[in-house]
């Protein structure tokens, strides 16, 4: 089946440039408002204190003219160093020495800028007329034009300073994305079968996810396919095995012996389809079909199926199950638990005593084996663990595989039908042994 054509896309900025961008621009901003707010604050400084300056040398001035100390006998100003100068206007013709743009300035504080020049300019009341004094703060105005220029290049080494972290901290947030897209597309390779209308990082990633569910989806097709299939070609000559049994057993004239291995021969049979019911159900992930079940029947079922390999183990069953407790639920799934419990005891607690007995809400299964380690308690529902080996998932003898499967898949069973299995334990003491607790979702008592 070929993928859908996928529309063109329009150019789009990685996912990564914009969280570059995003930070830089944030820094950038934050910066020049720095630098404008330090500039605009200096300038503003510069200002006060050749107001300051202009203010305490005007009142020298004007007690100076007052005294008679300054000599205004020459036409034009009188000055007061580098920076600045005085002028008496006591008619017109003193008027006409001012500059002209001095001339109409009405007493109190002015500033005048023009062509570079900066002047600060207070005209004062004085006997006989006014007292012009001026400031040239043209080089206090180049000062501040220099600050203004330093701080702009440390803006801007700042936020090339802050475009290279940036990438760093983008490549330390999006790098985990690129890489799980990466793994997740050698693993899952094609194309998609949905539209994605980012061609950014977050794009590639949906992809990606969208290949592994496509991947897993049809895995899990095949495996119910496979498991469907097998079950029923394999019930066809269990079916004909079954029949065959039922009518030799019919022979009133069959001796003892045989009469004894062929019902042994039915009993494993019938556990062959349980299994084969209950691997098809696991296999789909769904919950059976529920019917009313009785837990003493059911457990007589699955402790015959394997009674022969426990009298061998030395392992006694003490059944304390009612014949009346009945319960609602999935036959097929609790004779397979039940077959996994009987089995583990087999296995680990042989010889000794199984002591099954029907408790509020599901079943009990006690021994009075060796137990398990506390160390390995937490790993008993997992597959291929053994006690002797912790190693789970590598390679492991046959038996050792065996052993390590029968819990796992009761557990998972147990997942799948909403019960619970949990497992309680000693290794030593008056209650060495194991408790395994199973409890079902619904449970009802039918006299």
């Amino acid at each position: 089946m070929n993928a859908p054509v996928r529309p063109a896309r329009g150019r789009s900025t990685a996912l990564t440039q914009r969280v570059v961008w995003a930070l830089t621009g944030t820094v950038a901003l934050f910066v020049a408002m720095l630098v404008l707010l330090a500039y605009l604050t200096f300038d503003q400084m510069e200002d006060s204190l050749v107001n300051d300056i202009l203010a305490t040398e005007s009142d020298r001035v004007v007690q100076q003219i007052i005294k008679g100390d300054l000599d205004f006998q020459d036409a034009g100003p009188v000055a007061l160093g580098q920076t600045m100068k005085v002028w008496r206007v006591r008619g017109e013709a003193d008027r006409q020495q001012l500059p002209a743009v001095l001339r109409e300035l009405k007493p109190g504080m002015h500033l005048y800028e023009d062509a570079g020049m900066v002047w600060h300019v207070s005209v004062r009341h004085v006997p006989d007329g006014l007292a012009v004094i001026y400031y040239d703060a043209t080089e206090n105005e180049a000062r501040v034009d220099e600050f203004g220029l330093i701080v702009m290049l440390l803006g801007l080494a700042c936020t090339l300073g802050a475009y290279l972290v940036a990438r760093r901290v983008a490549r330390l947030a999006v790098g985990p994305m690129l890489r799980l897209t990466h793994q997740l597309a050698s693993w899952a390779p094609g194309a998609p079968d949905m539209t994605v209308d980012r061609d950014d990082e977050a794009g590639r990633l949906v992809e990606a996810f969208n290949r592994v569910q496509n991947r897993l989806e049809q895995t899990l097709a095949r495996e119910r396919e496979f498991s469907a299939n097998l079950s029923h070609e394999i019930r066809t000559p269990l079916a004909a095995m079954r029949s065959d049994v039922e009518i030799m057993l019919l022979d009133p004239h069959l001796p003892g012996q045989d009469r004894m291995r062929l019902e042994r021969t039915l009993r494993g049979i019938d556990s062959v389809v349980v299994a084969l019911q209950a691997a098809q159900a696991l296999a789909r992930e769904e919950a059976g079909a529920a019917e009313p079940v009785a837990l003493a029947d059911c457990l007589h079922d699955a402790w015959g199926a394997q009674a022969a390999a426990a009298e061998r183990a030395g392992l006694r069953l003490v059944d304390r199950v009612p014949p009346h407790v009945v319960v609602e639920l999935d036959r097929y799934a609790l004779l397979m638990v039940l077959r996994n419990l009987v089995r583990n005891a087999i296995d680990h607690a042989a010889p000794a005593t199984l002591t099954v007995e029907a408790v509020d809400g599901g079943l009990d299964f006690r021994d009075n084996g060796p137990g398990i380690a506390p160390g390995d308690l937490p790993f008993v529902f997992e597959r291929y663990y053994s006690a002797a080996r912790r190693d789970v998932g590598s390679q492991a003898e046959p038996g050792a595989l065996r052993r390590g499967l029968g819990l796992a898949i009761a557990k998972r069973v147990c997942d799948a039908q909403g019960w619970r299995l949990d497992v309680q334990a000693s290794n030593d003491g008056p209650d060495r042994g194991t408790r395994f607790r199973l409890r079902f979702d619904v449970y009802s008592t039918q006299p």
